[in-house]
């Protein structure tokens, strides 16, 4: 009888510790899916854009996070190279155009992405088509502050960058002193960019 007791507690004790260990391995899986789940990377479908020389520029984004994104851009069509360009860590992407900016009979790709601040800040990037060879990126000097107070009065971003008959534009409300965020009451100001050819690569610089 002694026997039979003792037999009895060690299978109970035996599948206590069979549930605890199911138990365990439950709670590690259920970690793990959130953790996967968790992941801010996110891809948006791939874009398209056409030239008028029939050359194709194919845009895919990573979003990494909220505000910062991994941009490709991937030729196809182009005679001697596409390779893949990146830009690591741009803002969002927001939208793309294609314009003859030089006026060399090949069209050039202007991406276009914005912060999500309060702003709305937009910034251009450029990449230049070198007689549907090949694909290379333009070059946008930096602003001195001096260049920016004179070129840029009044301005706290909103701004959008448009083409018209191949001239690139790019268009922003102007902010009196007293001005809110959403009010902003001193008309609009339109400046106009050039493609040149620099040393090494094509500059877009603003037409002064």
């Amino acid at each position: 009888m002694k026997k039979l007791f003792l037999t009895l507690i060690a299978i109970a004790l035996l599948i206590s510790c069979n549930q605890k260990k199911v138990s365990k391995k439950q709670e590690n899986t259920k970690t793990e899916i959130k953790t996967a789940k968790a992941t801010p990377e996110s891809k948006t479908p791939e874009r398209e854009y056409k030239t008028k020389t029939g050359k194709s520029f194919i845009i895919s984004e990573v979003k990494q996070s909220a505000s910062i994104s991994k941009i490709t851009i991937t030729p196809k069509g182009f005679t001697a190279v596409n390779r893949p360009l990146e830009m690591e860590e741009s803002d969002l992407f927001d939208y793309a155009l294609v314009a003859d900016v030089n006026k060399d009979g090949f069209e050039e790709l202007y991406i276009i992405t914005r912060g999500t601040g309060s702003g709305s800040y937009a910034q251009v990037y450029g990449f230049a088509s070198n007689k549907d060879k090949s694909v290379t990126p333009i070059y946008i000097p930096k602003l001195s502050d001096d260049d920016f107070v004179a070129l840029f009065q009044g301005y706290m971003g909103h701004d959008k960058f448009y083409t018209e008959d191949n001239k690139l534009l790019r268009k922003y409300p102007i902010y009196n002193k007293e001005d809110s965020n959403n009010n902003p009451t001193g008309g609009d100001k339109i400046i106009e960019y050039e493609l040149k050819v620099g040393e090494s690569s094509w500059v877009l610089n603003i037409k002064k």
